[in-house]
């Protein structure tokens, strides 16, 4: 029987000619809250914005983990937002993910694994990496970021 979601894989050649905004786990935090300046760009962008699936993973732990009697209600907020944009497989990026973390490594800038995902997920599909964690993920090398919060 087919799976009636549609797979997250895209080649980055695909991604590179829709997509302009790769909307990191900050910033999906921050629509979820109600942040007025974040839900007036995604909706002025809308069409240009998708999602990693490191920030799927991200927003459904935290909901998952947020206490009772909030728990559901979390979880519906993050499938939600998840099933909205279009979620942006990791498959392209294993090589220069390792460059890069032994780049930063290199330098002492380490970065959690998941956040260099998502950054290096942007970097490699010439997207925009939108997040509240600005000083963290300019630390990769060639990476285009813009934070809505400000």
């Amino acid at each position: 029987m087919p799976n009636a979601r549609p797979t997250p894989i895209r080649s980055f050649d695909t991604l590179m000619t829709t997509f302009k905004y790769l909307l990191e786990t900050s910033t999906c935090i921050e629509l979820l809250r109600g942040n007025k300046r974040v839900r007036q760009q995604c909706i002025e962008r809308n069409p240009y914005c998708c999602i990693s699936a490191i920030t799927a993973i991200e927003l459904l732990y935290g909901a998952y983990d947020a206490p009772e009697p909030y728990r559901e209600q979390e979880i519906a907020k993050a499938k939600m937002l998840i099933d909205y944009y279009t979620v942006v497989g990791i498959d392209e990026i294993p090589e220069a993910f390792s460059r890069e973390k032994l780049r930063l490594e290199s330098v002492g800038q380490i970065i959690e694994d998941f956040d260099l995902m998502i950054g290096i997920t942007g970097r490699e599909a010439n997207m925009t990496v939108v997040t509240h964690n600005l000083k963290h993920f300019n630390r990769i090398e060639g990476i285009k970021t813009e934070d809505w919060t400000l």
